[in-house]
């Protein structure tokens, strides 16, 4: 297995150079974390940024009435903090380990320095960014006329193309909760319920505790609208 394929070719670490992916690996420190370990909190100052190597995180953001709500899930070969780090400013999001997972802290300030020495480095950051963008347009805009079946198809679509395995029946690599998925889905936890309920009759996915086994990939695609890898910039 080459480097590059430890990580989706889509992450910030699976599309870099060989050479700038090792010179970026080589910055800050590595951490490992533990299940509900926080790497970010909302308000904190942008002092670091986080590279992920291995596992599973979920951002949140916080609701006016002062709970959270999840709003991606990001996993190794994703970076994280990068927007507070550019601006300068406290941070609108946190990010908490969910399961055991490898990341690299590093500096603000070497994060920067590094991006201005290296310009395929600070191209492939601002692509990130700008596909994070997009996927919250795509959001607000088309994403939010459909459906909710085809919400929660593509969620899980999307969930499983951040996973590199491929088989037949997978289950949804990041434990979440009805409630959870009705965040990323746009839609309520009765709808979520509804939704699932289906997809168990039609065979599509089988529910277990806070997990979904995909047992028709190729369904779950066509019904997300695509059959073939959907674009996924969680």
């Amino acid at each position: 297995m080459t480097t590059a394929s430890r990580w989706p070719p889509a992450s910030l670490l699976g599309g870099l150079d060989e050479r700038v992916r090792r010179e970026l690996l080589g910055l800050g420190q590595s951490i490992r974390v533990r299940d509900g370990d926080r790497l970010l909190r909302a308000g904190d100052p942008a002092t670091h940024v986080y590279l992920l190597l291995l596992g599973w995180f979920k951002v949140h953001a916080n609701r006016p009435s002062g709970d959270e709500a999840l709003i991606a899930v990001r996993s190794g070969g994703d970076l994280v903090g990068e927007l507070a780090a550019f601006e300068g400013r406290p941070r609108t999001v946190s990010v908490r380990a969910c399961g055991p997972g490898v990341v690299r802290r590093i500096d603000r300030e070497d994060f920067l320095a590094f991006l201005t020495q290296h310009g395929p480095a600070l191209r492939a950051v601002l692509r990130a960014v700008s596909e994070k963008h997009r996927w919250v347009t795509r959001r607000l805009t088309e994403f939010a006329g459909y459906a909710v079946r085809r919400r929660v198809a593509c969620v899980l679509a999307e969930l499983l193309e951040k996973d590199l395995r491929h088989q037949t029946a997978t289950a949804i690599p990041v434990q979440l909760s009805q409630a959870e998925l009705a965040a990323l889905a746009g839609t309520s936890v009765p709808s979520v319920q509804r939704v699932l309920r289906q997809f168990r009759a039609e065979g599509l996915v089988e529910t277990r505790y806070r997990r979904v086994v995909v047992t028709d990939v190729a369904g779950v695609a066509r019904l997300a609208g695509t059959e073939q890898a959907v674009e996924c910039v969680w």
